[in-house]
């Protein structure tokens, strides 16, 4: 008799970091779904496993490939996606922890409408609240909880690998632009809030507000390669009947702009010509450390994000001329 396909294989791109493996993998133990109808590939961004993470591995038949130079995330999930003998192939991240249904409920869904391509599930930080909030029906293209039909996964060429700085390590947008890409394809996608994972809360640490604003060098890319999309999908938030496109962005360009004003009226007109400038910079602040909770302990670096911000997005631009020069 013919071997019975199999529906899944997970895909995990990582930097090998031993904690965040050892729950994923817990996780992952848990399934509801019998072993035999998933496998589990770690792709390693230049990494080695551990010891005894290698070990643990090794005994659950996880299979492992490894880029030997760090090439980030989107990179490593080509990589792995390569590798995989699913119809499906289901990506998440190494410091997530799905629920312990979450492959047998999404495969219930895919096997529900033989038709669909894509499934996404819900990814929610601790306490319930979701990661993204997105208008009602519009997928989120979060890596942590997607599945993709593998042929359509190679038919579009998987991740695009140029939203990654080997230089800074720094990564952003590429998951919006294969949802993109999908979505151009014509990918038959549903969203399925019975399909959780939760992640943790971002950014926890002191430093990491300047890294949330150096990602914006990506911006460039993804305006070039969706336009449309880049500006009708990325960051556009409901005010009531209004939709507000890039706060933080704009919030930022217009405190970059006053701080700059107040510079250079200061020397000639004093503190009094120089004070509608700073008021205008405070005020534009202030959404900006609102997304730190108006934390005090972050406001010394949370200062420094709009300047951090607008310099990304013009690294970024030229970038992108950069490349269309060559």
């Amino acid at each position: 008799m013919p071997d019975t396909p199999l529906p899944l294989s997970i895909v995990v791109p990582t930097r090998g970091d031993a904690a965040k493996l050892t729950n994923l993998l817990d996780a992952l133990d848990r399934q509801t779904l019998p072993r035999d109808r998933f496998e589990v590939i770690l792709a390693l961004d230049q990494a080695e496993l551990a010891p005894g993470i290698r070990a643990r591995v090794a005994d659950a038949g996880i299979r492992t490939v490894r880029r030997p130079v760090r090439s980030g995330p989107g990179a490593a999930r080509n990589c792995g996606a390569a590798e995989a003998r699913g119809e499906f192939i289901a990506f998440t991240e190494d410091d997530v922890t799905p629920a312990p249904d979450w492959l047998e409920r999404a495969l219930a869904r895919l096997s529900a409408d033989p038709a669909l391509d894509v499934v996404e599930g819900v990814t929610a930080k601790p306490g319930g609240r979701p990661v993204r909030k997105l208008d009602a029906g519009e997928p989120s293209w979060l890596p942590t909880n997607l599945f993709v039909r593998r042929a359509l996964f190679q038919r579009v060429g998987g991740y695009h690998e140029g939203f990654f700085d080997p230089a800074s390590g720094v990564y952003f947008r590429e998951d919006s632009d294969f949802g993109f890409t999908l979505e151009e394809a014509g990918a038959r996608i549903a969203r399925a809030a019975e399909v959780r994972v939760e992640h943790p809360d971002e950014h926890p640490r002191f430093l990491d507000p300047l890294r949330w604003a150096r990602r914006y060098e990506m911006d460039a890319l993804l305006a070039v390669r969706h336009p449309e999309r880049f500006r009708d999908r990325i960051e556009v938030h409901r005010l009531g009947p209004f939709r507000v496109r890039r706060p933080i962005v704009r919030a930022a360009g217009v405190c970059v702009a006053a701080t700059v004003g107040a510079l250079v009226v200061a020397p000639f007109g004093g503190l009094d010509h120089a004070m509608p400038f700073l008021i205008l910079a405070a005020a534009a602040f202030l959404p900006i450390w609102a997304k730190w909770r108006f934390s005090p302990l972050r406001l010394p670096v949370a200062l420094l994000v709009p300047f951090a911000l607008v310099a990304a997005l013009v690294r970024g631009w030229q970038r992108v001329r950069t490349a269309a020069d060559r």
